[in-house]
Order: C-alpha cells, then sequence, then structure tokens
C-alpha cells in the first residue's frame, strides 16, 4: 500500500448530485490518484449510493490538500477523528483557520458521536455549545465562542437533486419553438408554487426592476393579493420602477402598456432614483444564506446570470433563461391568480 494514502468513503445521492464526479475530478486536478475499491448504485431514485475510494498523494501535505477538498464533498474517513476547535478571541470574530461552511446539511463529530449542524448556510462558522452546534454569521460571534476549525470531523451530506422540469441547459437545447418549452416551464413552476403552499410552506421572491420594465408587476401583484407569494426582497430599484409606474404609468421612462416614450418621461425615473442594484448580485446574496435543501428557480433573459448563481455556490437552482415581463404573467395564469 501507498504510503501517503488514505482510505474514504462517501454516502447519499452520489450520481445525480454529481459528488462522485466532483470527487474524481478534484483529485485530478490537484494531481492526485484514486483507487475505486468498492460502489454500490442505488436502484430507485431514492435510494442513496456508497463508494470506498482510496486517494493517493505524493506526499504528507499533498494527500492533507486533496483530502481537504474531497472532505468539502461529503468524503468521510473510516477512523474518525473529533472536529477541533478554538474559543472567538473577540466579538465578531473568526479564529484562524475557522471552518467555512457550505449551504449542504453538515454534521460534525463532537465527543465521539455525529451532531447535525442547525440553521445551515453559506461562508458562515460552526459555534459548539454543549451538544449542540449552529451555523452563525460573524455578526453573531461572541467572545468566547467555540468555533470548529480546520476539516477534520466534519461530514458534508448532499441532497438529492430534484428532477422535475428543465434545467438551463436543457431550455437552451431545446430543438422546439422558445415559446413552446416556456409555457410548460410556467406550467412546472406553478405546480411547485402550489405544491408549496398546500404542504404549509412559503414562497419568497427576488426580483429586480425589470419586473416592472418588462410589465410583469401586474402579474406579481396578483401573486401576492392571492397569497402565492408571501414575501419580495429587493434593493431600492425595484421599488423606484413600482412607484413610477403606479403613479406614472411608466418605467425608465418608458409607457409600460405600449412600450412607447412618454414625453419628458425620462424624468419620472431620474427624479426618484437613488441607486440602482443588480438582480443577480441579490440573487447570489440569498442563494448563499439557503440551505441545500431550498428549491431556487432564478428567471434572467441573461444566461450567464442564470449560471453565475449555480457557480456562486446555489448548485440546486433551477435556471430559466427567459424574458420575465412574458414568463411571470404565464405563472400567474397557470396558477389561477386572480384579481
Amino acid at each position: 500500500m501507498n504510503k501517503y494514502s488514505k482510505i474514504i468513503e462517501v454516502r447519499g445521492h452520489l450520481i445525480d448530485s454529481l459528488v462522485l464526479t466532483k470527487i474524481f475530478d478534484n483529485v485530478m486536478d490537484l494531481d492526485g490518484k484514486f483507487e475505486v475499491m468498492k460502489i454500490s448504485v442505488g436502484k430507485l431514485k431514492t435510494d442513496e449510493s456508497y463508494a470506498k475510494l482510496r486517494i493517493i498523494g505524493k506526499n504528507k501535505s499533498h494527500l492533507n490538500e486533496i483530502m481537504t477538498a474531497l472532505h468539502r464533498e461529503g468524503a468521510t474517513t473510516k477512523s474518525q477523528k473529533n472536529c477541533k476547535t478554538k474559543s472567538a478571541s473577540k466579538n465578531m470574530v473568526f479564529p484562524d483557520n475557522f471552518y467555512s461552511t457550505t449551504n449542504n446539511h453538515t454534521s460534525i463529530y463532537h465527543k465521539n458521536k455525529w451532531i447535525n449542524v442547525e440553521n445551515m448556510m453559506m461562508d458562515k462558522c460552526i459555534v459548539v455549545k454543549g451538544n449542540t452546534a449552529r451555523c452563525v454569521p460573524i455578526r453573531e460571534v461572541k467572545k468566547g465562542d467555540k468555533i470548529v476549525v480546520g476539516e477534520e470531523g466534519i461530514k458534508v451530506s448532499t441532497p438529492e437533486r430534484p428532477r422535475e422540469g428543465m434545467n438551463v441547459f436543457q431550455f437552451m437545447g431545446s430543438g422546439s419553438s422558445s415559446e413552446r418549452p416556456t409555457q410548460h416551464i410556467a406550467k412546472k413552476v406553478a405546480e411547485d408554487i402550489k405544491n408549496t403552499k398546500k404542504k404549509g410552506g412559503k414562497i419568497v421572491l427576488v426580483g429586480g426592476p425589470a419586473i416592472v420594465h418588462t410589465g410583469a408587476a401586474d402579474a406579481v401583484a396578483k401573486m401576492i393579493k392571492t397569497g402565492h407569494i408571501n414575501a419580495v426582497l429587493a434593493g431600492n430599484a425595484l421599488a423606484v420602477h413600482d412607484v413610477e409606474y403606479a403613479t406614472l404609468g411608466t418605467s425608465l421612462g418608458m409607457k409600460v402598456k405600449d412600450g412607447t416614450l412618454a414625453v419628458r418621461g425620462h424624468r419620472n425615473h431620474i427624479a426618484s432614483m437613488v441607486i440602482m442594484v443588480s438582480t443577480m448580485l441579490h440573487s447570489i446574496a440569498t442563494g448563499n444564506m439557503l440551505p441545500a435543501n431550498v428549491k431556487v428557480i432564478v428567471i434572467d433573459i441573461n444566461q450567464p446570470t442564470v449560471t453565475k448563481l449555480m457557480d456562486r455556490g446555489t448548485w440546486q437552482a433551477l435556471g430559466i433563461v427567459s424574458d420575465v415581463g412574458a414568463f411571470l404573467p404565464m405563472v400567474a395564469e397557470k396558477i389561477g391568480a386572480k384579481k
């Protein structure tokens, strides 16, 4: 057996969530080697899979580098060590080498047993109190808090990736006309919204000013009135456009109803404008605060906006490349939202 090697195990939805592929890629990207010792693939889509691999490095530090990357994908070793903690030296200060969280379900090995971490969010720390562990942002860190450091004793589990609907690449690669798949996706989104409401869930809309500018404001208003949208997260740009539309019937000086420019219409917007923040940044920020088991649907006319959200860590997002002005009214219609 190679001197610089470790055996890892990984369980979960390894195939559909690409966990196994990411592990292989990480090892090869870091110029390491792996041997598949055992693999068992679930027969049904709800079944979990299991894999046992030997990871081989060039030396101790090289192997540790690879193992750090694999721990992020949910790999664990058989001889599990307890996680390490270090006390915060001051309020709102992380210790060196603190473990930066992902949005996936996470457990820590503490006092020889696994403990689930509560309130998972991306890029936060883990605070251990007694036999509990919680994901905490920097503003909530108090002097003396026991914060997890390093990568040992941490297990990340990737939830099953949703299979319904289309992702952004399937949508873009469709040989059909743009109208037909968009109608289909709008129907699927409407079904998801209704099913979520039936289960007692909440719907949050993260919106930008394009909602108003493309004529979708009335559809959003209908869904809010009928209770199909419970909260709206946005910057002041959406509010500015909405006020302009509600009071003057324009958005950026353009008449929303027919797309023509209003006389001196640009003044309608400039008089109220303070600062404009893009929807893409709002979406990424919101995605960072959501655990991976929360369904995320991102709609934008620009493909980079959709893919960048996924690239920044919200891998569970279902991307739809479409004009929100056409798409949201279709969703409202499929839901049955009426005035």
